[in-house]
């Protein structure tokens, strides 16, 4: 069994179950006492705290999220029209990270998930692609897959390769947290960021993001309040308890 559990049959249930804990330790945060969908909600409460800090990261995950919702709808009937728009979806998505989003390096050590370095490796992997299939075209002059399927294939190997990365380190279950996690995103987004669609119109509140940003460049305004979200709050009534 000893020698079972060093090859990493059986995962060593090593707790960490605060964010600072785990930023201190460079790993995330793993709680093998909760509950599977608890442990999923801890995981939505992390990534936001992480890095989902800027109202105008916050409003673009809205339109990004809402358009994943869509290409959900539509993939079995029109898996090329999902992958296109759920493309376009992602580098809406990551652009909120990389260009608004804070520094917050340390912080995503906490998630199961991608850092934002990781993330925007991802979304190169994407523009790459079609570069590669043009570039055989021109070689071979054939080609037997399309552009939305190699994308696809993409997504699968990115997806599931994350899982079975998180299977390998803690185990199947915490690797089903973050899967679950993942593909629930765009759902959950919506009502923790619905705010941003009426606060993106507030001057005060878009300089104030601006500012939290590029603070050499833009100053914050006076009397600026940073907005809360539906994950704020939930934080604040679990201090409160």
């Amino acid at each position: 069994l000893n020698k079972l559990g060093k090859k990493g049959y059986f995962k060593e249930k090593k707790n960490i179950k605060t964010m600072a804990d785990a930023v201190q330790a460079g790993k995330p945060v793993v709680d093998h006492s909760e509950g599977f969908i608890a442990a999923v909600m801890r995981q939505k409460e992390i990534d936001h705290h992480a890095s989902h800090s800027n109202l105008i990261n916050q409003w673009l995950h809205l339109i990004s999220s809402s358009i994943f919702i869509y290409c959900y709808g539509i993939f079995f009937n029109d898996y090329a029209t999902a992958m296109y728009l759920g493309l376009f979806s992602l580098i809406i998505r990551q652009s909120g990270h990389y260009i608004f989003e804070p520094p917050c390096h340390e912080k995503e050590q906490a998630m199961l998930g991608f850092d934002t370095e990781s993330k925007v490796q991802v979304v190169i992997t994407y523009a790459v692609i079609p570069l590669l299939v043009m570039g055989y075209m021109q070689y071979s002059g054939v080609i037997e897959i399309s552009l939305a399927q190699a994308w696809l294939g993409v997504t699968f190997t990115v997806v599931f390769g994350r899982v079975a990365l998180l299977w390998y380190r803690y185990g199947f279950v915490v690797s089903m947290h973050w899967y679950v996690k993942f593909i629930t995103d765009p759902f959950t987004d919506i009502p923790a960021y619905w705010k941003s669609g009426y606060q993106i119109f507030s001057p005060t509140l878009v300089q104030g993001a601006l500012h939290a940003s590029f603070p050499n460049y833009i100053s914050e305004p006076a009397g600026y309040v940073k907005p809360t979200t539906h994950f704020d709050e939930s934080s604040e009534a679990k201090k409160e308890k």
